[in-house]
């Protein structure tokens, strides 16, 4: 049997370890280093608590697969795997199966209720002693245009949810043969950003995409609009969008990841003005981290893993 290491064991799936153990020597240790495990196990599991550079991947390496039940593959140097002929078993492009996981979605509405109604503030605020109900006056996402920049799953999914409540929906995707009936397609970004009260950002991650959200896209938006992403930090120019806040180009933005989550730094700029500010929400990248997006997800992938190692 293949020796296979899971590096991420909290709240793992028991009915998945089972499975597992009927195809593989499963070893659940945290405390193991992903060097010492690239070199000793024959498939490595982690989620994204860990991150494999190049160098990980120098010298001795027994690993063949790297499993990791996520969809962006930014923690993983994907080039230098292919070299040493590791497979990477993901959820890249499972869109049938991603379909019935909505822990992102469902994140990125709360965060524009958090973020319009501006929730964790006024929770804050009665934390200290206060009642004032007059320092939180929100705004309500009923009747608001919404732009979703990205018609992928995600995508779609944030768009029926913001409709359900109520509000327009306009999109933009490059890909022009995404056609969705229900919705407004927008013929280019500056349409969208000038016509949107809320735009949320579901582009994948991609070298093409890296900066995708500019200076030049924050300066689009209208003054009174709000930004949201749940994507991939690097997507977006984050000195841009900290020059559109401190400057009013836009109310506010809700994050729930950031660029460089591996060097996460407590003195970040965008971290500095959120401790200031009431107009900024930061998240650290739990859009995904449900209970049952995890069982579901962790079951799928192990499938899949029996299905590339034994047939």
């Amino acid at each position: 049997m293949k020796k296979l290491a899971i590096l991420e064991t909290d709240n793992f799936s028991p009915e998945v370890i089972r499975l597992l153990n009927n195809y593989f020597h499963v070893n659940l240790n945290n405390d193991l280093s992903v060097k010492k495990a690239l070199e000793e196990y024959d498939i490595v599991w982690f989620r994204l608590g860990h991150q494999i550079k190049e160098g990980d991947l120098k010298g001795s390496v027994k690993t063949k697969y790297i499993v990791t039940p996520v969809t962006g593959l930014t923690h993983i140097d994907t080039e230098a795997a292919e070299k040493k002929g590791i497979s990477i078993i993901s959820l890249k492009g499972e869109f049938d199966f991603l379909k019935e996981v909505r822990a992102t979605a469902e994140h990125t509405i709360g965060l524009a209720l958090s973020l319009l109604r501006k929730i964790p503030f006024a929770f804050q605020s009665v934390l200290q002693g206060k009642w004032d109900r007059d320092l939180f006056r929100g705004a309500e996402i009923y009747k608001k245009t919404v732009g979703i920049v990205g018609m992928g799953r995600l995508g779609q999914i944030v768009a029926e949810y913001f409709n359900a409540m109520g509000a327009s929906i306009i999109y933009y995707d490059r890909d022009k043969k995404i056609k969705i009936p229900l919705f407004t397609q927008a013929p280019g970004m500056d349409f969208l950003l000038e016509q949107s009260d809320i735009v949320s950002l579901h582009i994948s991650y991609e070298k093409e995409n890296i900066g995708f959200f500019s200076a030049n896209y924050f300066s689009k938006m209208k003054p009174s609009s709000f930004f949201i992403n749940t994507s991939r930090g690097e997507l977006i120019d984050e000195k841009a969008l900290l020059d559109a806040l401190m400057n009013r180009k836009i109310a506010g933005a809700a994050l729930d990841v950031m660029s460089n989550e591996f060097s996460f730094k407590r003195n970040h700029p965008l971290i500095e003005y959120a401790r200031r500010h009431h107009n900024l929400i930061l998240t650290p990248h739990i859009g995904g981290n449900t209970y049952e997006s995890f069982e579901k997800t962790e079951m799928f992938i192990a499938k899949k893993l029996i299905k590339e190692v034994y047939e």
